[in-house]
């Protein structure tokens, strides 16, 4: 299984068209440099058959189950515990992103904590935030309604998170990293609304150069 750990965890995003699919995922490459990110269109009748080459199925040993974990990730998947009518911050939620899709292969019950490098401070978001703010009392910020507790990267900001949330993980990535990773794997919603209210918008003009 030595191959399938190498091409995973995959990201690849998936938008319904008139004609079939737009599949967006790493091309393959020879390992000598990193594989980029391209578009493809997919046909209805084909799109089944992709996405088992994807996954790479052709890999997996006889008798030797693998799990797949599959998520649809869009819009709203890390909107979480937002408060009403807050408005959303792009890059709060591409660091819920970046933290959720760290958590592969790490116990029940760790907390993740994310150290933002140009920031000096380490962060710690939803449920769990929320959690210590309340039992300790201490001040809980909210960001697009998000939790936030921030803590800085010193010993004694340390210290502070393992006395308050006991065993942790720390992530460590630059606003710049985590903005670029977010765009590079959020889902692209289907705009066919959008795109269809345009073109009747253009109709409009027409008719009214006309």
């Amino acid at each position: 299984m030595e191959t399938q750990s190498k091409i995973f965890p995959l990201f690849f995003s998936l938008e319904r068209v008139h004609n079939g699919y737009i599949l967006t995922a790493k091309a393959e490459s020879d390992g000598l440099k990193e594989a980029v990110y391209r578009k493809e269109v997919v046909t209805e009748e084909k799109i089944n058959s992709r996405i088992g080459q994807l996954l790479h199925l052709d890999t997996m040993s006889k008798e030797y189950p693998v799990l797949f974990h599959v998520e649809a990730v869009g819009e709203n998947t890390y909107q979480i515990q937002r408060e009403a009518n807050k408005p959303s911050d792009e890059l709060m939620e591409a660091k819920l992103a970046y933290v959720h899709f760290s958590r592969k292969g790490v116990m029940d019950g760790t907390v993740y904590s994310l150290l933002i490098k140009d920031t000096g401070m380490i962060e710690v978001f939803g449920s769990d935030a929320e959690r210590v703010a309340k039992s300790n009392n201490i001040p809980l910020t909210r960001i697009g309604g998000i939790p936030l507790l921030s803590f800085p990267d010193t010993k004694e900001g340390k210290k502070t998170i393992a006395s308050y949330f006991g065993r942790t993980t720390l992530l460590e990535a630059t606003r710049q990293q985590i903005s670029e990773w977010y765009d590079a794997r959020k889902l692209r919603l289907n705009n066919r609304n959008d795109a269809e209210k345009e073109k009747g918008n253009e109709k409009d003009k027409d008719k009214q150069k006309g």
